[in-house]
């Protein structure tokens, strides 16, 4: 069998048949340019995904409805069965495949079929009880973003900023729950800790563990910063009683802690991490495919940081992949500004498409009622689904929320 795919603005729709059926041949049908641009995707992804199918790009004119319908004849008259994947394709594209069905139904081989994506349901366009796409497609968070245009950008040697995942072992995960319910009884408290925690953890390099400062002088550095000093006691106990730090001891002089792991101390690097990692791990064991702070290159081409070339990049909390519909989230533990919505928005539109869920979820956003109103209004305009106060949630009504996103 054949399957011609229409090109479609919208990417998703330009890859159904490749995830629901098995053809001997897909060709792909559209402008030059925007095939061009696919070619590359779509061998790479070919080869990723281990899938034996001849692909074909024939260009078109899409205002030339004679032109298109020329393309269409020749097509049907060379293939013994066609498969026409209707999910895509603009409105002159569709006129001239039911121009040449109509034409040759009776004497060629000619199925037709549409697929649902925001549902995961085949349509049967030409009424012939047989459903050639099977399964429920899936997409990782990877091939989204490619698919998009984009690339994850991992951190590496030459690359400091980027995404690095989180081994998320059984261990971790307990630890994740623990760091959590300490957030979650008081999500004020935990971000004011961190505008002194930050400071301390500036100053240990990546690797070490052990935290062993003189008081007298942290105290002078926070000073010079405009920086009032506070007891951390609250915050540490906490941490030493969950067996998330060893070795905690405080006077008036010093103040000394082991962090109980590297991904540990990774976690307690800014309050917020901890919102991120709680959304991330529920939502792993719920979704096909889950990532956490995604580190996102806008034109595909990644540089490494000695390169005069800037990237020009974004960051998303976390993504999951609910088969092929992605749901882009931003995870806030305390303020947030409006261009932050707005960026948001714009990152998830141009990696999601039309079919992407975007959701914030906040536990409080510190914002006045006619403020916070204001915000949600500006959220709904942008078909952004607005979730504040889920620290107030139990884990398992938390589990239910995260499922119905």
């Amino acid at each position: 069998m054949t399957v011609i795919e229409l090109f479609d603005e919208t990417p998703i729709d330009n890859i159904i048949a490749s995830l629901t059926t098995v053809p001997e041949k897909i060709i792909f049908i559209g402008e030059s340019w925007r095939l061009n641009k696919f070619i590359e995707f779509y061998e790479e992804f070919k080869k990723d995904r281990k899938i034996d199918i001849k692909a074909e790009f024939k260009p078109i004119n899409k205002n030339n409805l004679s032109s298109i319908v020329s393309v269409f004849r020749d097509i049907v008259m060379s293939e013994d069965e066609c498969l026409f994947d209707l999910t895509g394709g603009e409105d002159l594209v569709l006129v001239a495949i039911g121009m040449v069905y109509c034409e040759f139904c009776e004497c060629k081989n000619i199925r037709l079929q549409r697929f649902n994506v925001r549902d995961g349901k085949t349509i049967d366009c030409d009424n012939d009880g047989e459903f050639i796409f099977s399964g429920k497609p899936k997409l990782s968070v990877e091939e989204c973003i490619e698919l998009h245009g984009g690339k994850i950008k991992y951190k590496t040697e030459d690359i400091k900023d980027g995404t690095n995942p989180f081994d998320m072992t059984e261990d971790f995960c307990n630890d994740i729950d623990k760091m959590w319910a300490i957030c979650r009884n008081n999500p004020g408290s935990w971000n004011k800790q961190f505008i002194l925690f930050e400071e301390i953890n500036k100053g240990l390099n990546e690797a070490e563990l052990e935290v062993n400062i003189n008081l007298n002088d942290f105290k002078n550095l926070l000073n010079r910063k405009n920086i009032k000093y506070f007891s951390l006691s609250w915050f540490l106990k906490q941490l030493s009683r969950n067996r998330l730090i060893s070795g905690y001891f405080e006077d008036a002089n010093i103040l000394k802690f082991r962090y109980k792991n590297a991904q540990i101390k990774r976690a307690l690097l800014s309050a917020g991490t901890i919102l991120e990692l709680k959304v991330f791990k529920t939502g792993r064991e719920i979704y096909s495919d889950a990532m956490q702070s995604v580190h996102i290159d806008w034109d595909g081409n990644v540089h490494s940081d000695n390169s005069p070339v800037k990237d020009t990049e974004n960051e998303i909390d976390v993504i999951f992949m609910n088969g092929i519909i992605p749901i882009f989230i931003s995870c806030k533990n305390g303020a947030i500004n409006d261009d932050e919505l707005y960026k948001f928005d714009a990152v998830a539109s141009r990696f999601g498409g039309e079919y992407a869920k975007k959701v914030l979820i906040a536990t409080y956003l510190n914002k006045k009622n006619k403020s916070l109103k204001d915000f949600e209004n500006r959220a709904k305009a942008m078909r952004i689904k607005f979730i504040n106060g889920v620290h107030t949630l139990s884990d398992q009504k938390f589990k239910e929320f995260i499922k119905k996103l």
